[in-house]
């Protein structure tokens, strides 16, 4: 009897051992499955932070035409599991301020640059935006070519990344007062932005190239063009210089120039044909 109970224990305790050994190593495997040589990878996008912004922006790119398969470089900590399962997405567990992170995350070959405003760790508004800008900075100075977003809290600090030539930057808290005031006084307007601001239903805003037969022709022109032609509306341009003009109808198109439309399909306007491919 006290064999039998013996065996017993010993089978049980070998059992409890082969299980936690192989629940370890299966996690070992996920973990180095999803961990990435960066340095092969090439016109990526890298995500710097990590909060709630996160998981909309991965939807958003994969819902996105351009971005559908691109690969995605996560750099925050802590690691989170439920985009670390996410699809060539991959997860850099470090802080995203520093040069030797961003080096890993392959920055110098990335496309984009994405940077979240950092709150975590009890950091205020002041401290959050102040690694904001240290990070975009810091990526501009490592790859200038690079097209780098950020997110700030603060628009008094706004001119610190203009001066560093980042490209694109967003005062959330601001734009989701002037979306709350807009709605106060135009009821059902949300519903507009609503549609044009996702890829993942509906219209979207695209900025597209200009075909060379544009040149010579005026905005007004156009207007009536591309929608008979493509089912699509103009609503800015952006000329040579790179400045961006809302409406103007006096405008004359010259080559090299684009255009934001608002449309439901990918347009190519120097495609020669339709340049339509429907997707949604």
């Amino acid at each position: 009897m006290v064999a039998v109970f013996v065996m017993f224990m010993g089978l049980t305790i070998f059992a409890m051992f082969t299980g936690t050994v192989s629940a370890f190593m299966v996690e070992r495997l996920r973990v180095e499955d999803r961990q990435v040589d960066c340095e092969q990878l090439s016109n990526h996008v890298v995500i710097c932070g990590w909060s709630s912004k996160g998981r909309i922006i991965i939807a958003e790119l994969r819902a996105s035409a351009q971005a559908a398969t691109t690969p995605i470089v996560v750099i925050a900590s802590p690691r989170v599991d439920e985009v670390d399962r996410e699809r060539n997405v991959f997860w850099l567990e470090d802080d995203f301020t520093r040069v030797a992170a961003l080096e890993k995350a392959g920055i110098q070959t990335a496309s984009t640059c994405i940077v979240l405003s950092d709150t975590s760790a009890g950091r205020n508004e002041q401290d959050a935006d102040a690694r904001t800008i240290l990070a975009a900075l810091t990526v501009e100075k490592l790859n200038p070519a690079v097209y780098t977003c950020a997110e700030l809290l603060n628009e008094t600090y706004a001119s610190h990344l203009q001066m560093g030539k980042v490209n694109d930057y967003v005062v959330s808290s601001e734009y989701g007062a002037n979306l709350l005031a807009q709605a106060a006084m135009s009821r059902g307007l949300l519903g507009v932005y609503g549609e044009l601001l996702t890829y993942r239903h509906g219209n979207e805003m695209q900025r597209v190239h200009v075909s060379d037969q544009w040149a010579g022709r005026t905005f007004q022109e156009m207007l009536g063009e591309v929608k008979r032609s493509h089912d699509a509306i103009l609503v800015a341009v952006v000329d040579s210089a790179g400045v961006l003009k809302v409406n103007p109808p006096e405008h004359t198109f010259a080559a090299g120039e684009e255009v934001i439309v608002i449309t439901r399909d990918e347009l190519n306007f120097r495609s020669g044909r339709n340049g339509r491919n429907g997707r949604k």
